[in-house]
């Protein structure tokens, strides 16, 4: 068989021209969820669901019960459509992977059988994975839905708006990914609300978003490292006090603030050598996220490369005390905010 893109999985379902089993996994969890549900809709005839319709849960079910109803002739549609949520193909002890092996070996035709990994997360380097991903790839069809990034994501975004009834420019939706992430449930959700609250036939500005969208856990401490930056050490120990009072962890806070300085840093050396601001972006994983050396670039322009490292200095004194000292984290995070704050300040 084969393991194709989504794009693909999109043709194979418009032309009806399906595999019999699939395994779904990746990043991306809407498009998991969309596809898996697409399936069973046109695949499976309305009012048919009874007969034609299995769905499995790995918590609560077995890969004989998945099997078995793989296994089962349809009644009323074309197919018999099993859907198998988050089994742990990784962790099957030998007898069933035989079973799960002559399975893929002699799919039934009368069924579409998708293995969706929805909560599990597929580790390819890791050899029962690895196992796993060779097989289904050999004998079924394996399709992984990554997150979209740059303007196809924006595109995306953008479209969603104008189906729910509202327009929305590129600029505006790349702001909605800064404020609320890349998570595309979270995305088209923060959109619908955004459509209710501009109104049908409207447009969807940056003050929209402003007044309706939960900015991440990841959005709130990057503010906190801009009050930083900003040279604003008051403000920025009052929103640690509100992301505590909210049961952030310490540790992720902490991570939060090192990834904007280390944005600073390589911002500050790419320009330094005469490159772009984005030039990081061809070397490091900012799918979605070139925005930030963008913002970086701001506060790179007034740093020293001395006080970036007397920063980063501040980061693993922080660093070794969060995970070696029963010291309180937030009162770790306090003394780090003065101090690089002061270093700033010079």
């Amino acid at each position: 068989m084969a393991s194709i893109y989504e794009s693909d999985l999109k043709k194979q379902i418009k032309e009806k021209n399906m595999s019999n089993c699939y395994l779904f996994y990746g990043s991306e969890d809407y498009l998991k969820r969309f596809y898996a549900e697409k399936i069973c809709k046109t695949f499976v005839t309305e009012g048919s669901e009874t007969f034609c319709l299995r769905k499995y849960d790995g918590k609560e079910n077995s890969l004989d019960e998945v099997l078995e109803g793989a296994s089962s002739m349809p009644f009323m549609s074309e197919y018999c459509v099993v859907v198998a949520r988050d089994f742990p193909l990784d962790s099957f002890n030998s007898d069933d992977k035989d079973k799960l092996i002559a399975f893929l070996e002699n799919q039934p035709d009368t069924s579409i059988t998708i293995f969706w990994m929805d909560s599990i997360e597929i580790l390819p380097k890791n050899a029962k994975w690895k196992w796993v991903l060779e097989n289904f790839t050999k004998l079924a069809t394996t399709v992984e839905f990554e997150k979209p990034v740059g303007r196809s994501l924006l595109k995306l975004l953008c479209a969603y708006a104008s189906k729910q009834g509202c327009m929305m420019n590129e600029s505006v939706a790349s702001y909605l990914v800064e404020t609320a992430g890349d998570s595309l449930n979270v995305l088209f959700n923060e959109i619908q609300k955004a459509v209710n609250f501009a109104g049908q036939g409207n447009e969807i500005t940056k003050e929209c978003i402003d007044s309706i969208a939960v900015r991440s856990l990841e959005a709130k401490v990057f503010d906190l490292s801009k009050l930083i930056l900003n040279e604003n050490p008051q403000g920025a120990l009052e929103l640690l006090h509100i992301l505590m009072l909210q049961k952030a962890e310490p540790i992720d806070i902490f991570g939060v603030i090192l990834t904007a300085f280390v944005d600073v840093y390589r911002v500050k050396v790419s320009t330094s050598g005469g490159e772009s601001v984005l030039y990081s972006a061809k070397i490091f994983d900012y799918r979605n996220k070139d925005f930030r050396l963008k913002n970086a670039d701001r506060y790179a322009r007034k740093l020293s490369m001395e006080q970036i490292r007397q920063c980063f200095d501040c980061f693993a004194e922080a660093d070794k005390s969060l995970k070696s000292t029963a010291q309180s984290g937030e009162l770790i995070l306090e003394k780090l905010i003065v101090k690089i704050s002061l270093i700033i300040a010079r």
